[in-house]
């Protein structure tokens, strides 16, 4: 899906070179490079820059646009000023620039501000698309049934289970706990006591998450719980009963939402509604199948549709059969009794014309 592709300085240029072709249509037949027999011209360099990236830098381009009136100028602010924090958290990790633009680098950004814009625009994309999900009353009743509040819980990690028992032991004996995380466990938690503040379920590893949840508050795992990471021994810190569901209910309409823009067919499909409701048309010929992902996700919805229509319209058909044979049963049914109170009817009638014909001769 063409949502993936990152927008760097060289796609930035591509966009100012673009713009200033489309300026300066005059002179698109002067040369920008000569040699010997040599000629580049710009008409040249600026078709080969629309072949080569401009499909993919104009649907990022309309989208951002699609996305931002969508959600509105506070929540795009909001979102950028989240981009920026992102980008400052991550920068915290690598305590040499040299090594962190490296690591851009290699993920295929030429500069922070590129990464940053790219965390930016997945997250508008993200608040534009999950606003328009719908999410009926009845999944976010089934979603509450099956809800459990977080939790907050500690664990120390270590890398076998001998060491593992052997702290627990020493829990047993009246050690703290925090002091244990600090003094044994591998994890970065290790520094804070071992705190991982509030976790919710679908966070951690299975493992893990099925033994924390099962913990009352302030009880730690009296077994190692093994993990892909190693073994942990869990403490639950605070426990909390879940709110009503109106108390719950937004929470778990963003969650559900978040679940379902999994499906890569109900974004494509909501974001070509977005562009249905904002007209998008585009006019240059060399460009416009720079949204065919979504057209043809629409064309493909619409055959799914009809698909779904054909099928109910036959089993409306087999219910309407079924009903004419039951209707059908149900009169030969009646026929049949009817048939039968009539035999019984004449056969009342002979009795008393016997009984008749028995009066006359006894007179």
């Amino acid at each position: 899906m063409r949502l993936s592709k990152k927008i760097g300085l060289a796609s930035l240029s591509l966009v100012s070179a673009l713009a200033l072709a489309a300026c300066d249509q005059a002179n698109s037949g002067d040369a920008i490079v000569t040699g010997k027999d040599i000629k580049i011209t710009q008409e040249d360099f600026n078709q080969q820059l629309k072949d080569t990236s401009g499909s993919a830098v104009l649907q990022q381009m309309v989208l951002s646009d699609v996305f931002e009136k969508e959600v509105g100028e506070d929540k795009a602010k909001e979102l950028q000023d989240q981009a920026k924090q992102q980008m400052a958290l991550l920068k915290q990790q690598y305590k040499e620039d040299d090594k962190f633009k490296t690591v851009l680098a290699s993920s295929g950004f030429d500069s922070e501000e590129a990464y940053q814009e790219q965390l930016y625009y997945y997250q508008l994309m993200s608040a534009a698309v999950s606003k328009n999900i719908p999410v009926s009353d009845e999944e976010v009743k089934a979603a509450y049934d099956n809800y459990e509040a977080p939790i907050e819980v500690s664990h120390i990690l270590v890398k076998d289970e001998e060491t593992a028992k052997n702290l627990i032991q020493q829990l047993d004996d009246g050690a703290d706990f925090a002091e244990l995380a600090k003094e044994n466990s591998t994890d970065t938690s290790a520094a804070n006591g071992g705190s991982l503040g509030e976790v919710s379920k679908g966070q951690m590893v299975k493992e893990f998450e099925d033994a924390a949840f099962q913990l009352d508050e302030g009880e730690y795992s009296k077994e190692p719980v093994k993990s892909e990471y190693g073994y942990h021994i869990i403490k639950v810190d605070k426990k909390k009963d879940k709110g009503s569901l109106e108390d719950e209910k937004g929470q778990l309409e963003d969650s559900i939402r978040q679940d379902k823009m999994q499906d890569t067919n109900t974004v494509k499909k909501v974001v070509q509604d977005l562009l249905n409701k904002y007209e998008i048309d585009i006019k240059d010929k060399d460009l416009e199948d720079a949204l065919d992902d979504f057209q043809m996700q629409a064309e493909d919805q619409k055959d799914q549709d009809d698909k779904a229509s054909g099928d109910n319209s036959n089993e409306n058909n087999k219910d309407n059969k079924s009903d004419d044979k039951e209707s059908d049963k149900d009169n030969e049914s009646d026929d049949k009794e009817s048939n039968k109170n009539a035999n019984q009817s004449n056969d009342q009638n002979k009795d008393d014309q016997v009984d008749d014909d028995n009066s006359d001769k006894a007179e």
